[in-house]
């Protein structure tokens, strides 16, 4: 049977009622792998010491671990390299999902997720892995879930037009958006944090 190392967005998702099944019968026959990506990401979350210890050893009793080495970063800058020559800011995927993928390509195991970089890393980077959603995409979209995917369409957005901004240009326009988000904050009546003390 495939193994699949956890992508954090699987694991967020386990407990959903159209997920739990599969989940369990996933453990259930040993098909799920841990690794340091995905265990630095959810203990990050721990609220106190012994929730932290809890989790690391639900984490080191219930998984099988896989372990990254020197390889595992030439893999990934390999592909973060070849997907930012094949389409406009194609490298802009989360450092973790290349890495995690990087790791996959490396022991020859899938992903499991719930996250689309995962499907463009697979078709630019180069590589192949079992790029694996946990359920079909979009299928998990709840009250949480659409905000959710649009804060990180806009976060996108953002940073592709920040990156076009060549030759000190994004010094010209940041001091403009933080008084935007300022004002907002004031508007709203929410804390305003110090200001930017840019050296």
């Amino acid at each position: 049977m495939p193994r699949f190392l956890i992508d954090l967005s699987a694991w967020a998702r386990s407990g959903h009622a159209d997920t739990r099944g599969r989940w369990a019968a996933l453990l259930q026959d040993d098909q799920l792998l841990c690794h340091p990506v995905f265990g630095v990401e959810l203990l990050h979350n721990a609220i106190n010491p012994a929730d932290y210890r809890g989790l690391r050893e639900d984490l080191d009793k219930g998984f099988d671990w896989v372990w990254p080495d020197g390889e595992t970063a030439e893999v990934a800058v390999g592909m973060q390299q070849r997907m930012a020559t094949s389409v406009p800011t194609g490298q802009r995927v989360k450092t973790a999902d290349l890495l995690i993928a990087a790791l996959a390509v490396q022991h020859g195991v899938g992903v499991l997720h719930y996250d689309s970089d995962y499907d463009l890393i697979g078709d630019r980077g180069g590589e192949s892995f079992d790029s694996e959603w946990l359920a079909p995409r979009g299928s998990l979209e709840g009250a949480n879930e659409g905000p959710a995917d649009a804060r990180r369409v806009y976060w996108k957005a953002l940073g592709r037009r920040m990156v076009q901004l060549q030759d000190d240009v994004d010094l010209e326009v940041w001091p403009g958006l933080i008084d935007w988000m300022d004002d907002q904050l004031r508007a709203r009546g929410l804390e305003v944090p110090p200001p930017v003390d840019v050296p």
